[in-house]
């Protein structure tokens, strides 16, 4: 997938995800209907059945945000590793996610948590250059690969696993 994303309306993507319960409104936009980068990659997030790890710098995007909020309310296990100096920022989903039940982590180090990656049911990587951020959905020169090959999945399940244990609050030292 390649960004920037054309413009394009995603509310009645998130509202099928959002099941049979929710409620379906038109939606009054002005924005084109139609298939775009964006609604590509939620249709794979939007994918998930168990289990979604997320580990990126930063992510301010609503559409990936609302997203990654319905799958954890489908029963979806969510976890997300984040960098704790932009998770703070103004628009940052980070606190909605948390405040929706869903476990977030951060690092605690000087160096960035600098990751950009998700994993699908443990079999579906989705990775790239692309923050989760508007910018640099709607303006950046970005791209995003998604693979369904085990060879290339185990790693970085490895890997998020590794940096989900490593930033475990219990680890944590304030004090030398």
């Amino acid at each position: 997938l390649f960004f920037p994303s054309r413009p394009s309306c995603t509310e009645a993507l998130l509202a099928e995800a959002a099941g049979p319960g929710a409620a379906a409104r038109p939606c009054p936009c002005p924005l084109p209907r139609g298939d775009c980068s964006l609604s590509r990659l939620l249709r794979r997030l939007l994918s998930a059945r168990r289990s979604l790890d997320v580990c990126l710098f930063a992510f301010s995007s609503p559409q990936l945000g609302r997203a990654v909020q319905l799958l954890h309310r489908r029963g979806v296990r969510v976890r997300v590793v984040t960098d704790a100096q932009y998770m703070g920022l103004p628009g940052s989903q980070i606190g909605l996610l948390r405040h929706a039940g869903i476990q977030v982590r951060h690092d605690q180090e000087n160096g960035y948590m600098h990751h950009k990656f998700a994993i699908v049911d443990r079999r579906m990587l989705i990775t790239g250059s692309l923050n989760w951020t508007t910018q640099a959905i709607q303006n950046n020169r970005e791209n995003v690969l998604v693979v369904e090959d085990a060879e290339y999945v185990k790693p970085f399940l490895e890997e998020f696993e590794r940096i989900w244990e490593e930033y475990n609050p219990i680890n944590y030292r304030f004090f030398p």
